[in-house]
């Protein structure tokens, strides 16, 4: 069984990263989600640009996976979503509310106490934007104009986390989030 499900293309940089920390994966795209001879994950992962058709082309399966998504979370997955890439976004595939403005640079951020803040591991991150969380979700980390660059909504078992840190997840985010997940299928 997978750890990690990566939808998206398949990128040596996450290959990379996966095995230095000894974790199995499954590259795939969101159109397969679909499919009931699937592995359960721990954790699904969606990188940054996936609603940019300049990087990527599976925003529209994402939108018809919504019921499999939440499934997925409420029994005990993790899903970690990275920034869309677009001026605007609204995450209408998520089970939980959530908005998304497209604002590139580097910004100052403060430690947080929140389990998941262990995704970004340097005090001055790169970013391509900042969230507006709905009912549901809890800031993790701020930017220096405090808006939430990152925020985690518990559902059901599982987890959705969203960030718009526009680098790879932290190796200590990976290994809490794989230890924190119960392995749940789409």
């Amino acid at each position: 069984m997978p750890d990690i499900a990566l939808i998206g293309e398949r990128n040596f940089l996450y290959e990379k990263l996966f095995q230095e920390l000894g974790v199995t994966y499954q590259f795939m795209q969101a159109s397969v989600l679909n499919s009931p001879f699937l592995p359960q994950f721990k954790m699904i992962m969606i990188p940054s640009g996936f609603a940019n058709p300049q990087y990527s082309n599976i925003l529209p399966s994402l939108k018809s996976l919504k019921s499999k998504l939440a499934e997925f979370v409420n029994n005990g997955g993790i899903l970690t979503i990275f920034g869309p890439l677009v001026p605007e976004y609204d995450y209408d595939w998520l089970p939980i509310s959530l908005k998304y403005i497209c604002e590139y640079g580097p910004k100052d951020v403060q430690l947080s106490e929140h389990e998941c803040a262990c995704l970004c591991d340097t005090l001055r991150p790169e970013c391509d934007g900042y969230l507006m969380p709905g009912e549901g979700f809890n800031t993790v980390l701020d930017d220096d104009k405090n808006r939430p660059i990152i925020v985690a909504g518990n559902y059901g078992k599982g987890m959705i986390v969203a960030t718009t840190v526009h680098e790879f997840p932290a190796a200590r985010y990976i290994r809490w989030a794989l230890n924190k997940a119960i392995p749940a299928k789409t």
